[in-house]
């Protein structure tokens, strides 16, 4: 049941947004798998000291936090106002 809503949803988004909305979805799911890849990549290869690894988290938390606020989310909002014109 949930799997032919969730077919239905994205057949209506497609038809009534295009193109424009799948490359917006990929962009969002490829931004998820960059930051948490990159995190668990560096997380598992840091020594094994809680200090390092504490101080890795704030840090990598902060910039990561920082980039998406700066830089994705009005990159995204721009794609949404060009999908909304359309």
């Amino acid at each position: 049941m949930l799997s032919s809503f969730v077919f239905f949803w994205f057949y209506i988004n497609i038809n009534k947004n295009g193109l424009k909305w799948i490359i917006k979805g990929l962009f969002l799911m490829g931004i998820l798998v960059l930051f948490i890849g990159g995190f668990f990549k560096i997380f598992f290869t840091l020594p094994p000291n809680l200090f390092i690894k504490i101080f890795f988290l704030i840090i990598y938390t902060w910039c990561t936090v920082g980039i998406n606020v700066n830089f994705m989310i009005p990159l995204i909002s721009l794609i949404d106002q060009k999908i909304v014109k359309k």
